[in-house]
């Protein structure tokens, strides 16, 4: 009776070394994230832009339970807000990303700031 081969490894595991790491080139897919974050943000800024238009041009435009001049005063700080939000949504990652860069390496450093 032949006795079965008994093997060093696991079931599934090979002695073939380790195949080469996957590089991969994101700066198409980061160009295309930055190209429809601005065209949402001009969208954004252009609907904005029409509120504005038609709440100055319309006199009778107020917000209820609101005068005209305290319906202005809101729209002001609603823009204010909606400025201040489309700032924040891009300076914020970038500072988030150069503090996680500064436990990289010099050569991951200058290659994160020169881009």
């Amino acid at each position: 009776m032949e006795k079965p081969v008994r093997r060093t490894l696991l079931p599934g595991v090979s002695d073939a070394g380790a195949p080469p790491p996957v590089v991969i080139d994101s700066r198409a897919v980061v160009a295309r994230a930055r190209r429809r974050a601005i065209v949402r943000d001009v969208i954004d800024l252009l609907l904005l832009m029409c509120v504005d238009g038609l709440f100055l041009r319309w006199n009778h435009a107020h917000v209820p339970f609101l005068d005209r001049h305290d319906s202005l005063f809101v729209l002001l700080a609603l823009n204010a807000m909606l400025v201040g939000y489309v700032w924040l949504a891009r300076a914020l990652p970038r500072w988030t990303a150069r503090r996680v860069a500064t436990t990289w390496c010099l050569a991951e450093r200058t290659r994160f700031f020169r881009g």
